[in-house]
């Protein structure tokens, strides 16, 4: 029975050592894997999502407009804060080739439909339920976070704070104009 016992021991120290090995190799993979920051001047990424009624919107599709990027969440207080001053300027613009995208991140259709309707918001808000486009494409960490890209589907300006309508339409002005 002793040796029965001390053999466990020995299993057991050798199968945590494996265990703390492979903890300390995936901590060192991880932190040694590149991080990609978005950049300004740099193609915006493409991806692919539903909005709210099921439709597909693909980035690249809209090339030849000026594209505003918006990824927030409803119980976000700063994205609540702006979302008027977006649809302000989604109201004032999208006859001039202003197209608005809220990307809302990992929340369901009923919570995010309600936001979308306390708000009147007109523009498409497509559904980022597993974050793979906020934040595992756009590396969204302070949310909302926005992206204006130009009609060749550049980057050109990243904000990370609750936009004012003055500031959304001193950016999307000049990128309209552009040839």
């Amino acid at each position: 029975m002793a040796k029965k016992t001390g053999l466990s021991r020995i299993i057991t120290i050798l199968v945590l050592l494996a265990a703390a090995a492979g903890i300390l190799y995936a901590v060192v993979s991880f932190n040694k894997q590149e991080v990609v920051e978005m950049k300004k001047g740099v193609a915006a990424p493409d991806f692919t999502l539903e909005t709210l009624d099921g439709k597909s919107v693909t980035l690249s599709d809209l090339k030849g407009k000026v594209v505003l990027l918006n990824v927030w969440a409803t119980w976000c207080a700063p994205c609540r804060e702006e979302m008027p001053a977006i649809q302000q300027a989604y109201d004032a613009y999208k006859d001039a080739g202003l197209e608005v995208l809220g990307v809302n991140l990992r929340e369901n259709n009923i919570t995010v439909k309600g936001f979308a309707n306390e708000f009147k918001l007109t523009f498409p808000i497509l559904l980022d339920k597993e974050a793979k486009v906020g934040v595992d494409l756009y590396k969204v960490v302070p949310i909302p976070t926005s992206f204006f890209i130009d009609k060749d589907g550049v980057l050109r300006e990243i904000a990370s704070f609750p936009m004012s309508y003055e500031y959304i339409e001193n950016t999307v002005k000049p990128l309209l104009q552009a040839q």
